[in-house]
Parts: C-alpha cells; structure tokens; sequence
C-alpha cells in the first residue's frame, strides 16, 4: 500500500462535457422548440396542452427566441450541475475514505469497513455489521475506482458478498417483526410514489432495526445485518 491521497472524481473530460453539454442542449431545444410546437398547433390540432403548444409557438419575435434559449441554457446548467452534486466524489488514503455529495462530507476509517463493491451504477461501502455506510453514483471510472480502493487497501469485491443472503419481500410472512414489515410496506409505497428522501429515511429505519433492503425492479428484497 501506498499512503497517498488519491481523488476520485469526474475525468476533466466528462466534467467539461456535462457542465458544456447540457446547457448547449438546453439551447438548442430552446431554439427549435417554437418551430416545433408551430407545426404541432397547425397540423395536429388535437394534441394535448395546447394552450402551452401555443404560447411556445408564439414566441416569433427574436428577442423573444432570445429568452427563451437563454431560459435553455439556464435549465441545461441547472440538470448539470444537479448531476454533478447528485454524484459522489471521493478520496482516499490507506486509512480514511472521504465522501463528497450534496454539500456533505463524511470520512470512514478503512478499519470500519467490511466490503466495497460496484452494485449498476453505485457503489456500495459497508460497515463491520454488513450496514451500507454509502451507497451513491460515483463520479470516476469504475475501473479506476476498483484500482484505487484496492491500492490502498480497502476489502474490494467484484459483487456483494451478502447477495445470497437477500429473499424477496412477502408481506406478513413470518420470517420478520411486524414493525419491519411496516417499514418495508411504507417503503414500497414511497417507491412507488418516487419519493426518493423519503426512501432514503426509511431505508436507514431499516438498518437500525437490523435488515438490509434492496430492490431489484419492482420487488424489494431484504436481509439481516451479520452483527
């Protein structure tokens, strides 16, 4: 093991194209959405949402193109830099991982941590207890996130090394207290609602109560903490 500090963050490349991308989108939406919702109001009479179809089909004057592409690249900017926020950038030495998201930093000591593990798109760090300490998107490639946490010495895994131990979700079945089943109902109808803190809060219940939940499409499927 090395005892340098290694970042992990999005590639200058990928930030550039983000934080450049999206409000060039936004523009060039803005800029050919009247022409667009013209021809709709003219040839497609019977769409919904014609009152807006028509203001936006309205905006002929060029300063008035003008805004509104201005409106775009705000808007673009907005979804990039929710992006960017949204994901996680960390940092590494031998002996503390550092979690940037949301205008929040935590730092867990490498001791406290059980297994590290890609699961789609997130990354998952648990705790001595199989708890999940993080789980987010990251922002680096994962092959250079597998590489650093393995170089510095944190217990990487190619999978979850707990996933045999989930089943799915049967309300009422016996296996589980009645206030986990509680939680988990009140979980799946936050999911279904796409209240996504909400699920969060719930999720993190669960994990005082002793059970790890995760979903797998539509299902939630849970297991108990091994401590």
């Amino acid at each position: 093991m090395d005892d340098t500090t290694t970042e992990l963050a999005f590639p200058r490349r990928d930030l550039l194209l983000i934080l450049l991308g999206f409000p060039a989108l936004g523009a060039v939406l803005a800029w050919v959405l009247p022409g667009l919702a013209h021809e709709a109001v003219t040839r497609l009479p019977w769409l919904p949402f014609e009152g807006p179809l028509r203001l936006v089909a309205g905006l002929d004057q060029l300063w008035q193109r003008g805004l509104f592409v201005a409106a775009g690249v705000a808007a673009g900017l907005l979804v990039a830099f929710i992006a960017v926020s949204e994901s996680m950038k960390l940092t590494l030495t031998d002996e503390v991982l550092t979690v940037e998201k949301d205008d929040t930093t935590r730092r867990f000591a490498r001791a406290d941590i059980s297994a590290v593990f890609p699961d789609g798109k997130e990354l998952v760090v648990l705790d001595r207890t199989s708890r999940p300490l993080v789980r987010g998107e990251h922002q680096a490639p994962l092959a250079a996130v597998a590489a650093a946490f393995q170089r510095h010495g944190y217990p990487w895994s190619k999978a979850d090394p707990h996933a045999a131990d989930f089943r799915r979700w049967v309300p009422h079945a016996p296996e589980l207290p009645a206030e986990v089943h509680v939680v988990l109902a009140a979980r799946k109808d936050a999911r279904r609602r796409k209240a996504d803190e909400e699920v969060r809060d719930l999720t993190e219940t669960l994990a005082q109560l002793g059970y790890v939940v995760r979903d797998d499409g539509g299902q939630q499927h849970w297991r108990p903490v091994t401590g």
